[in-house]
């Protein structure tokens, strides 16, 4: 949800200070807010002189292949199209090297489209950041399931696998720091959207080391999912998000939104 965040809050700093903007120059100021792009397009569309000069735009395409967020994530497709899009120039030139706080003449609104594949999520999975959430996640939720658990365990060598019709399977291993007992984690699960705001999971099945989790602990993890993919934290940063189509085949995850930026975002 983030690249939302980058994506749109960056599109009131795509025009120069003398109020012209080009595909060229939407280009570099969108590469600039990501870690790396294989392969980037920008396209302009319909956007007379007249109307740029007054920081108007009739609509603006985005399509990228191998767009890195960070050094860890990368997306394997990305598609964005908005509305017409209307700034302030004005606020944008007073506010200098902070145009993410300059007053939209009209909210932001777009069509983003993400696709992702095995290799990359299974990268992103093995980051440090990504460890640490799951480790929390894997504590509070499998904790219960192993009478050892009492132990220090740490999660290593976490998967990702794409089993299609929205199902996902997740393997890990829990190890003891102080020895080289491993506990063997696996997670299958449906995914659904609820309302077009948040992840739900369906039907999970899970074992840890062997023994079956209890459903009232998967209960508690579908929770603990769901309010963490949850959209509504966005919309205090200025960000309205809908989930149109959350898809998952053996090839790959897709995900499409509708977003709406109001200007307010810090």
């Amino acid at each position: 949800m983030e690249l939302i965040i980058i994506l749109l809050s960056s599109i009131t700093s795509l025009f120069s200070l003398t109020g012209v903007v080009v595909d060229k120059t939407v280009e570099t100021a969108l590469r600039s807010q990501l870690d790396r792009a294989e392969q980037l397009q920008v396209r302009v569309d319909n956007a007379p002189v007249h109307q740029i000069i007054n920081g108007k735009i009739n609509k603006l395409r985005i399509a990228g292949r191998g767009v890195w967020v960070s050094k860890d994530l990368r997306i394997d497709t990305l598609e964005v199209e908005t509305d017409p899009i209307a700034v302030n120039l004005q606020a944008i030139q007073a506010d200098g090297q902070n145009p993410r706080s300059s007053s939209l003449q009209q909210p932001i609104q777009a069509g983003v489209k993400f696709k992702f594949n095995e290799a990359d999520l299974n990268n992103f999975l093995k980051s440090p950041a990504s460890i640490a959430q799951l480790q929390k996640m894997t504590t509070s939720t499998f904790g219960a399931a192993a009478s050892s658990l009492n132990k220090d365990y740490q999660i290593t060598n976490p998967q990702l696998k794409f089993l299609g019709n929205n199902r996902l399977g997740i393997t890990a291993e829990l190890k003891d720091p102080g020895s080289d007992e491993k506990l063997a984690i696996n997670l299958e699960t449906g995914v659904s959207v609820i309302g077009g705001r948040k992840f739900q999971l369906l039907a999970p099945t899970a074992t840890v080391g062997g023994t079956q989790v209890p459903p009232f602990l998967l209960a508690g993890l579908t929770t603990g999912i769901s309010d963490r993919l949850s959209v509504d934290l966005l919309e205090q940063r200025g960000l309205t998000t809908r989930i149109l189509q959350f898809k998952v085949s053996p090839q790959e995850l897709e995900l499409s939104a509708f977003v709406r930026i109001s200007g307010t975002q810090q």
